[in-house]
């Protein structure tokens, strides 16, 4: 199985103009050691769901750490949890860390954070479940999350948001907002707040964010 994660993820990096050298389990940007890119997939027990784990290593101190679920056992898994992460945190794991933006595949702003100024690099809301409902994302889901970044206590550093929304019917939802790895409430509040599609089926929604200092 790493043998496929690590011939994907090349292949991916690849196709956008980022060559990526296999040391061991890590992959490393050519010419250099940082960034560096690892998977791990973690099977599924009884046929459930499997997982993958993916680690960016910035620099010596800071990772970003991202998991995927992936429906299937195996390399069926495991591929559906690779395109998981293509479809969603790529884009902008690539504009953030490799400093290769496609504007067509994430929107580029402008934020402040106290004195602090960043290029927000932000991916699309990605569905999973519930593909016969059409899914129209809240304006305010963005807008609501940029104002709790506004008043974040941010150092002038890369930082990074993952948002999760579930829909688990009956009017119940599963919210989690992490900020650099760790929850965050300011972010779990803003997203909450949104009055997200309901249906009675389950489905989710996930975002990724990247905020770098700018020059």
């Amino acid at each position: 199985m790493d043998r496929l994660i690590q011939n994907t993820l090349t292949d991916l990096f690849a196709e956008h103009g980022v060559e990526l050298e296999p040391d061991e389990d890590w992959l490393l940007t050519e010419g250099d050691d940082y960034p560096a890119l690892r998977g791990i997939w973690h099977e599924g027990k009884d046929g459930g769901m499997g997982r993958l784990d993916l680690d960016i290593v910035l620099d010596e101190e800071r990772t970003i750490e991202e998991s995927f679920g992936g429906i299937g056992s195996g390399k069926i898994g495991c591929r559906d949890a690779l395109d998981s992460f293509a479809r969603n945190d790529f884009y902008v794991v690539l504009a953030a860390c490799w400093h290769t933006v496609n504007k067509s595949k994430l929107a580029v702003r402008e934020l402040t954070a106290g004195v602090h100024r960043f290029n927000a690099y932000i991916g699309d809301f990605t569905l999973r479940g519930e593909k016969d409902a059409p899914m129209e994302i809240p304006e305010d889901g963005l807008s609501a999350l940029e104002a709790a970044i506004s008043t974040a206590p941010l150092t002038n550093d890369v930082h990074w948001i993952r948002v999760f929304y579930g829909n688990v019917g009956d009017g119940k939802s599963q919210v989690e907002v992490l900020l650099d790895n760790e929850p965050w409430a300011a972010g779990h509040k803003a997203i909450a707040s949104v009055e997200w599609p309901q249906h009675e089926r389950y489905y989710s929604l996930r975002n990724f964010i990247a905020l770098v200092p700018v020059d």
